[in-house]
């Protein structure tokens, strides 16, 4: 709060130049209706928040790069007429390397009016003056704003505003996005937004392949000549592209041979040349406007002092005891282990782990005086300690959406709450577990029904159960409501809300591009880099938006092998969570032979693509951001929004699924289509014929058709038991089975019709090539 208070009251009375600059008139106040507001600037910044703010219109915020993979666009109403405002993808160049950075490229050179707002991480001043310099060379008329100033104060480090205005002849102001300070400053300087004051000599050579190429180009975009010649002398091929709509061949073929030109004066290529010049012109600027505000902000002791000699080696006992109960969990299932070791080496596992740890960070850590954010920053890429932190909190996720969301809350909403047409689900009780004494204490008793029973209840007064419309709705294998609905809400809901309640707190923590540190050699070995790991990880909570930010990968084969993987061997959350649950309630060995089939299915083919798709891969380039605690009012909004977002495409979706489910069933195409499929399913696989519908089913939604397997097998099964060699090959089939219809239509988009039917007629295949081989495989056993 006194950070808060003091940049408030000192820092953020931004006094902007009212004279005229030579050169850069500032726009006239009345005109602000004319133009669109473009909102520029590195990845992870801030701008998705400002733009938020801006337009009252919510964007994905997270802490990593990428989130912006696709551009927003809102209107402010702050001025007459209304402004509107367009959310750029975060880019570290205007020269691009991968798809978002020539989205947000391209929207600068769309042929209208337009002020950029360049958000800027003021701690990381000289990345963001990087793309002043381009903006510059454009000649559009810029704002910058300095996000994340408390954080640029809590480094000791101070940037003298004035003496940057001076320079640059441009407005500045300071901003706190998160907690809406400066956003009177940002609305009041929006129509003084003017071209920076910059202009950079590349030297003899460049200047003249510059002049050469702008008499080509004789004013042919928005954007001056000399940003266009600059990056086609970068050799800037998404621009080439763009070029050839508006140029003769001719003049393109002369543009090269200016580039070669030029080139044969240097040793490196020229866009690194041009990088170094930018860089050394940014550098000078720095040191003139930069000072040490004075000592940086340290953690309280009292509180280094619970960190380092409480929270630590509690954690990191817990930490090694669970992993040893791990590991005797396997052992004991093949050899007989006495409690009295068991509990042994569990307690001397933890107490090993406690002791190492604390010793180590007191050594290296304590006395640094570093944040405990930093701290835990670290950690989380300590070459020992990350892989077991790693375990641990996919073990805490696991319990949190596998077992509580998908368990506890599923079993509630689908059992007590929505229930069976045809009988009542007697109640639940309204109670609270008490912990340490293992007692639960019940307030009362509910006698609810069941929405379900209440809705069948009401529909027998006007018609009987084999009336057509009853089961339409209500028929208890593809009723609209008793499965479509139910299914809908009761099981994917909570399954969806706690994963990207998880998701948010990984995210915006900083973990996930940590992760991706951690897995860059190995996502190397299947044509990736660590950068793959977020729309990995995304995938898990839903693979249609995780192929989209694909796009933050560099190159087409990056993308394409990214996309083949989601679609094959990465299960959204829903279908994880019905798995887990399913599988968990058997057998943990069962869920963990999953897991290593599917894990291996991933590297595998990843392998394959990586060698047969041609290309070569790209270099791992990835911003860390700081360790921060997340904020729980963005991780809920963030939840609230994206199952929001995922519920009005699931549930159509489900209900679209279950009504061609009844009308195949009643035209008997079902079994028509079931006696195709009977050599595959009945005998290759091994199924009951009757899974064939949740295959099919799988198409409309991954989740539901898992769901509509597992059901088929509890009835099928030897006194409804299931058997579970069945249901591992099942569930490893519908897993690596052809992506949802929402995914598949993603993946057109995406990466074109010609690929997304080719991983089409691989993954189908593939698929039940991979459920015949486990089938025999469990059949040695």
């Amino acid at each position: 709060m006194e950070v808060c208070k003091e940049i408030t009251d000192k820092v953020l009375n931004v006094k902007l130049n009212e004279r005229a600059v030579t050169g850069n008139t500032y726009m006239n106040i009345k005109s602000a209706g004319t133009f669109k507001l473009a909102l520029v600037g590195n990845p992870n910044v801030g701008k998705s928040v400002i733009f938020g703010l801006l337009t009252g219109k919510y964007v994905t915020v997270s802490n990593y790069p990428g989130t912006t993979v696709e551009v927003s666009r809102g209107v402010y109403k702050g001025y007459e007429g209304g402004i509107e405002v367009i959310d750029t993808p975060g880019a570290n160049s205007l020269i691009p390397l991968s798809e978002d950075e020539a989205v947000a490229r391209d929207i600068l050179l769309e042929d209208y009016d337009k002020r950029i707002v360049q958000v800027i991480d003021a701690k990381n001043l000289r990345r963001g003056l990087l793309i002043t310099t381009q903006i510059a060379e454009m000649g559009l008329p810029v704002l910058l704003v300095l996000n994340m100033w408390d954080e640029l104060l809590d480094r000791g480090m101070n940037v003298d505003i004035n003496a940057l205005q001076d320079y640059l002849k441009i407005p500045i102001v300071k901003t706190i996005a998160t907690h809406k300070v400066g956003f009177r400053e940002l609305f009041h300087s929006v129509p003084l937004a003017s071209v920076p004051d910059i202009r950079i000599n590349y030297g003899r050579y460049i200047e003249e392949g510059i002049s050469r190429v702008g008499k080509i180009l004789n004013n042919l975009m928005v954007v001056n000549d000399r940003a266009l010649a600059i990056m086609l002398l970068s050799h800037d091929e998404s621009l080439e592209r763009k070029l050839k709509e508006k140029l003769p061949e001719v003049s393109l073929q002369e543009i090269a041979g200016i580039r070669e030109d030029v080139q044969r004066h240097f040793s490196n290529p020229l866009g690194y040349v041009i990088s170094i010049k930018r860089s050394h012109y940014v550098d000078r600027l720095i040191e003139k406007v930069t000072t040490a505000a004075g000592k940086e902000a340290e953690t309280r002791p009292f509180m280094r002092g619970v960190f380092f000699f409480f929270l630590v080696p509690l954690t990191t006992f817990l930490i090694g005891y669970k992993l040893m109960s791990l590991l005797m969990y396997a052992i004991t299932m093949k050899l007989q282990v006495s409690d009295v070791l068991e509990t042994v080496l569990e307690l001397s596992a933890g107490g090993i782990m406690s002791l190492y740890f604390t010793l180590y960070l007191y050594k290296n850590e304590f006395k640094t005086r570093s944040k405990i954010t930093e701290v835990l920053g670290r950690i989380t890429m300590h070459p020992i300690a990350a892989f077991p932190l790693l375990i641990i909190i996919l073990w805490i996720v696991y319990k949190w959406v596998g077992e509580f969301g998908s368990g506890v809350c599923v079993d509630f909403l689908e059992n007590k709450i929505f229930g069976s047409a045809e009988t009542p689900s007697d109640g639940f009780d309204l109670c609270v577990y008490i912990p340490f004494l293992k007692k639960v204490y019940t307030f009362t008793h509910i006698n609810f029904e069941g929405i379900n029973y209440y809705i069948g209840l009401l529909a027998q007064k006007i018609m009987s159960k084999d009336n057509l419309i009853y089961e339409l709705f209500l028929n208890a294998q593809s009723g609209l409501i008793q499965v479509g609905l139910t299914y809908a809400i009761a099981i994917v809901f909570p399954i969806v809300g706690f994963f990207f309640l998880a998701f948010g707190i990984m995210e915006d923590s900083g973990y996930l591009p940590r992760l991706g540190v951690m897995v860059d050699k190995t996502f190397k070995r299947i044509g990736l880099n660590g950068k793959a790991v977020l729309p990995m990880v995304l995938g898990l909570g839903c693979d249609t938006m995780a192929t989209m930010t694909t796009r933050i990968l560099n190159t087409k084969k990056e993308r394409i092998i990214a996309t083949l993987l989601l679609a094959l061997a990465v299960p959204c959350s829903a279908q994880l969570g019905v798995i887990a649950s399913v599988l968990g309630s058997i057998s943990g060995i069962y869920f963990a032979a999953y897991f290593l089939i599917i894990c291996s299915q991933l590297f595998f083919v990843g392998y394959l693509s990586a060698i047969i798709l041609p290309g070569a891969p790209s270099d791992f380039i990835m911003e860390i951001p700081p360790f921060r605690m997340p904020k729980l009012s963005n991780i809920f909004i963030k939840t609230f929004y994206r199952v929001n977002w995922f519920m009005k495409e699931a549930v159509p979706l489900f209900v679209l699924g279950t009504l061609v489910l009844f009308v195949a069933t009643k035209l008997g195409v079902l079994s028509f289509v079931e006696k195709i499929g009977q050599p595959v399913i009945g005998y290759f696989l091994g199924l009951p014929v009757e899974t064939t519908r949740g295959f099919i089913l799988g198409f409309l939604r991954r989740d539901y058709g898992a769901v509509s397997i597992f059901k088929v097998l509890e009835e099928q099964g030897v006194g409804h038991v299931i058997d579970p060699k069945q249901l591992l090959v099942s569930l490893v089939v519908i897993t690596l089975f052809i992506p949802c219809i929402a995914n598949f239509f993603v993946m057109i988009k995406e990466r074109g019709a010609k690929n997304a039917f080719l991983m089409f007629a691989f993954i189908l295949p593939y698929s039940i090539l991979v459920g015949g081989l486990l089938r025999i495989v469990l059949r040695l056993f």
